[in-house]
């Protein structure tokens, strides 16, 4: 695995912009903040406040913006073209009582309106980062208006006296800031983005994914819906942001789709049924579409659930799907987890509401309840790029919705609201499908998931509890295990024990019992295998993997 470093560091906002190699891919620069909020920034640092630190990842010698995104672009925008930001008149009436002092202490016979008209040339000309620092276009300027002026003016001391005067009223006298440099691996990110940014623009989730994968591309002649609900969802955010409409027009690719089906989501008015801790903020629309909550990330996460099994892989599921270049298949691919997504957010709404059961106020357990849904439904293949509906699996949907018995097992609650303890969930749903799936076509031609070989003999089940009370039953036919009960996996935990409880005392999350022993099965399918292996060898018993 690989680990994860935070690098704590300050530097000055020349050094940031000129010596960085920042990445700042051409989607987020659509995005950029309304004249306003650039005043308000900037306001900020003329009176030395401190803008907040500024989050890059660091991949090689490139920086990619992590947090911090506008107040970068609107400073490299103020410090190259300062006049798109701050008027000429009111850069010039800052400057103008020393004007009027260096005028008078050089005894320069010349008047205020004729320096001024070649100041403002000057200044409504400024079009690179830190231009306005250089002497030699300034004197340039001077020199090619009025004639006395270019006398006046052909003394080099006498324009770099008049240049400091005009870069002390643009120049950021306070520049330092503070950086937060992420150094580990590119599927942290989306989680590391949502966890620390602090902006408040709907489109946060895309614009860090975007910024680190911007290939993505997909037909949007194939998945209309989400292309038109990503259009309303830049329409919420045009009151803060400029945005390059014809250039977003332009291209349409996976990100833009889950933001839009994300839209779609939060205009279900009942969707709270399914995701109760949505915040209520309705925005209506002329077309009478109304997008009624406020959240930016959860079709990300039940995209990541489907195509990883897990809510926070979501660039490792979208890198598996670009694996293949046929974009048309994609697109197709794409489509049909958008409607399987939505046919099943309905369902679950409808049997929530059927039933009268209230959710936890946990993302997770809505997520297990609509992965649930579509596991007893659908099989989803991202190597082949198909969805195929099938039979109802019964058994899961029943299990996916039982909410009482959720609650009576305390799912989703204290250690059990953890994410590890959903992916453990979804493995076992995937597990009792691959059980039916096997036994329906009665072939030992296709391999459990987990399996391995004990004295010989090999033990194999498609879920961890499954697994466990195989490996245990043959163990207590065919050893005395009192002698290694307990086991410990850590300082906390233990895989086995005569009651059931870890070392800190806290219950076992899902055990089961064999004989006289409780076994913890809250693990996932790899942490089993190896726990397992561990055993057998702490007791001396031959073990394998199998491949």
């Amino acid at each position: 695995m690989e680990s994860k470093v935070f690098i704590l560091d300050q530097t000055t906002i020349k050094k940031l912009l000129t010596i960085f190699k920042l990445v700042i891919p051409d989607f987020q620069r659509n995005f950029v903040w309304k004249k306003k909020k650039k005043e308000q920034l900037l306001a900020s640092l003329f009176r030395g406040f401190p803008i907040g630190a500024i989050t890059l990842y660091q991949d090689k010698n490139a920086y990619y913006i992590i947090d911090g995104l506008q107040r970068i672009n609107t400073l490299n925008q103020y410090l190259a073209r300062p006049g798109t930001i701050i008027s000429f008149e009111a850069f010039f009436k800052k400057a103008e009582p020393e004007l009027r002092e260096y005028m008078i202490k050089k005894q320069l016979d010349i008047e205020l309106p004729l320096l001024k008209k070649s100041i403002r040339t000057w200044y409504d000309n400024l079009n690179n980062l830190y231009e306005f620092e250089k002497v030699s276009v300034f004197y340039s300027v001077l020199n090619k208006g009025n004639a006395k002026l270019a006398r006046l003016f052909s003394d080099l001391e006498l324009v770099e006296g008049l240049l400091d005067i005009l870069k002390s009223k643009i120049e950021i006298v306070h520049d330092d800031i503070a950086l937060i440099i992420y150094k580990g691996s590119k599927e942290d990110l989306p989680e590391l983005f949502k966890n620390i940014n602090t902006g408040s623009v709907a489109l946060s989730q895309y614009e860090i994914l975007q910024s680190v994968w911007n290939d993505y591309i997909l037909d949007s002649s194939l998945i209309q819906d989400t292309r038109e609900a990503f259009g309303r969802e830049l329409e919420l955010i045009q009151n803060e942001y400029e945005i390059d409409a014809i250039k977003e027009a332009g291209t349409f690719d996976i990100f833009k789709n889950i933001v839009g089906l994300n839209h779609m989501i939060c205009c279900e008015e009942e969707c709270s049924v399914l995701f109760p801790g949505f915040k209520r903020e309705p925005k209506p629309f002329e077309s009478g579409i109304v997008k009624y909550y406020d959240n930016d990330s959860i079709a990300f996460e039940i995209y990541s659930t489907l195509l990883c099994n897990a809510p926070n892989q979501i660039v490792k599921a979208i890198d598996q799907v670009y694996k293949q270049e046929d974009s048309a298949k994609i697109s197709r691919f794409i489509n049909q987890i958008n409607q399987v997504i939505l046919e099943a957010l309905h369902q679950a709404v409808q049997e929530l509401k059927r039933r009268n059961a209230g959710l936890l106020e946990s993302k997770y357990h809505a997520l297990y309840i609509l992965a649930g849904i579509i596991f007893s439904k659908y099989d989803i293949h991202v190597e082949t790029l198909t969805v195929t509906q099938t039979e109802e699996n019964k058994k899961i949907y029943s299990i996916s919705l039982d909410i009482e018995q959720h609650k009576r097992d305390k799912w989703f609650v204290g250690e059990k609201r953890q994410v590890g303890f959903l992916n453990i969930q979804l493995e076992n749903l995937l597990g009792m499908k691959s059980d039916s799936s096997h036994n329906k076509n009665n072939t030992a031609s296709q391999p459990a998931g987990l399996r391995i070989k004990i004295e010989n003999q090999i033990i194999a089940a498609n879920t961890v509890k499954g697994f466990y009370t195989k490996i245990f039953q043959y163990l207590d036919d065919q050893f005395d295990l009192k002698d290694y009960v307990p086991y410990a996996t850590g300082k906390k935990r233990y895989l086995v024990n005569h009651t059931m409880h870890h070392i800190n005392g806290d219950m076992f999350l899902a055990p089961i019992r064999v004989g006289d022993y409780y076994i913890e099965t809250h693990k996932s399918r790899s942490g089993a295998l190896r726990d397992v292996y561990n055993y057998m060898k702490h007791i001396g018993v031959d073990v394998e993997y199998i491949e």
